[in-house]
């Protein structure tokens, strides 16, 4: 039905397929089904097209042109020609009339979203119409192929630190709002094994590699290919992995990161809080969380799981585990990071293609320890407290009070504590360790906060150029710190 209503719809529908944490897997298979391969516009508007943006006749632009598009999908065409230096090129088109079109059909989707939303979330368990608003940005940010063309630009540039890969030149002077021109790219289709095979070329290679390059936008860059399936690689004829098609891209933030690698050691070391953790993180999600319901599930996840070899870890099958557990507990990924895990998803999908015994995860891990390191390191912490907020004067003004209210409550008894005294000589001792742990949290809190605004207005001496405010202040945190953990160790 969606590819009778048109390329709004099927592009639509499309994007329904890639929410594996929303919609139940019988559906996403069927979405998958859907073809963008359309019948192409014929040529006469391929030239009128190019002659109207460039303003001169079609001959005058290209040397050669091929007439037949070695591509077709329901926005666009790609053609093969060759510029007057002799470069060969790949010009992408628009659609003649895809902008009224799209228009139109978005009208008619916002109004069946409209309908059909209250019906789509009490069967389905999540709202369509976020969904309808995220597709209309992105589809309106395909149309425009100069901010395509600037991806490709970017990662030119990020990815230069491999020998291995390799992306497209632009041609921005045959680059318009309608046209991309872009480096041909002479090689072979990802989909198609066999001949890469018969070039010489070895597949395992070819995954780890490729599995090097898509970590390394994650985790070293932050923004990533999200659409890396066979289609859209091209092994070079000289061996080298390139990427084509860069209209879906995502970004990452640290927090994700940390996200990731906490869901994934969690698996690896059966820690159930520290995969919940890492899925409030990610969620989106308003309502409460069944927790111990959660916990159990993926309980049963980790069993499966745990006592895999790390070789044998299947990162995007453990990811579609998680998402149906997700769908369970009515759980929202929200939209970055369900790019993210997708992109994932893909990529371990091709790896894995090309070389059965591949694993994703082993070559994730030096990527893991290096961020963990580095975020983790006491220069990022000194940068991280070193920074002004306004967080810190608005915390600063709110302490006193806080801090005056609480102590006048302990002091008029107005706070109440319910127990069952089983052992009363432990509640006294286990209520001496609260009040000793809250003592020193308050402490600790005016000395970050009081910290923090010295160094935001730069107040006082410094040793080789690090406020001695800092230092001194570090080292009461850690003499805290000390104090915090040993009143634990002594409670236990």
């Amino acid at each position: 039905m969606l590819e009778q209503l048109g390329p709004t719809f099927v592009k639509f529908g499309q994007l329904l397929s890639t929410q594996e944490n929303i919609l139940p897997e019988s559906f996403i298979n069927e979405l998958k089904n859907l073809q963008d391969n359309v019948e192409p516009f014929p040529f006469d508007k391929v030239r009128e097209i190019i002659e109207e943006s460039f303003e001169k006749p079609l001959e005058s632009v290209y040397e050669e042109f091929e007439e037949i598009p070695e591509a077709s999908a329901s926005l666009g065409q790609v053609h093969k020609a060759k510029l007057k230096n002799g470069q060969f090129v790949a010009v992408k088109i628009q659609r003649p009339g895809i902008v009224n079109t799209i228009n139109s059909d978005m009208f008619l989707l916002k109004k069946l979203g409209l309908v059909t939303h209250k019906k789509i979330k009490e069967y389905l368990n999540f709202d369509i119409l976020p969904l309808i608003d995220e597709f209309e940005r992105t589809i309106n940010r395909e149309l425009d192929y100069e901010v395509e063309a600037h991806y490709i630009e970017i990662f030119k540039k990020n990815l230069s630190v491999f020998d291995y890969v390799y992306v497209p030149e632009v041609y921005w002077e045959f680059t318009k709002g309608r046209i991309i021109t872009m480096e041909y790219i002479f090689g072979y289709k990802a989909t198609n094994k066999e001949s890469i095979v018969k070039a010489g070329f070895s597949l395992e290679k070819l995954a780890e590699d490729g599995a090097k390059v898509f970590w390394y936008q994650i985790f070293d860059v932050g923004l990533f290919h999200a659409d890396p399936h066979p289609g859209n690689i091209i092994i070079m004829e000289d061996g080298r992995i390139c990427y084509i098609d860069y209209g879906m891209v995502g970004q990452i933030s640290d927090n994700d990161k940390l996200n990731l690698i906490e869901m994934t050691y969690g698996f690896i070391e059966k820690d159930v809080d520290k995969i919940i953790d890492s899925i409030e993180n990610f969620s989106s999600s308003k309502k409460e969380i069944d927790k111990n319901e959660l916990a159990n599930d993926i309980n049963e996840l980790i069993e499966i799981y745990h006592y895999q070899p790390l070789k044998r870890m299947n990162m995007a099958k453990i990811l579609k585990d998680v998402f149906a557990i997700l769908r369970k507990h009515n759980i929202i990924i929200n939209k970055s990071s369900t790019r993210l895990l997708r992109a994932i998803i893909i990529a371990d999908g091709v790896g894995r293609d090309f070389h059965p015994n591949f694993n994703f995860v082993d070559v994730a891990k030096p990527h893991f320890k290096k961020f963990a390191k580095k975020f983790y390191s006491p220069i990022n912490i000194v940068k991280l407290f070193a920074k002004p907020n306004l967080n810190y004067l608005i915390s600063a003004k709110k302490l006193p009070i806080v801090t005056r209210k609480f102590l006048e409550s302990l002091e008029n008894g107005k706070i109440d504590v319910a127990v069952k005294v089983d052992d009363s000589d432990r509640m006294i001792n286990t209520f001496r360790y609260v009040l000793r742990q809250v003592g020193i949290s308050l402490v600790l809190s005016a000395v970050l906060i009081t910290m923090a605004m010295l160094l935001a207005y730069n107040v006082g001496p410094k040793i080789d150029s690090i406020p001695l405010v800092l230092i001194i202040g570090i080292l009461i945190v850690i003499i805290l710190g000390i104090g915090i953990v040993k009143t634990e160790k002594k409670f236990k």
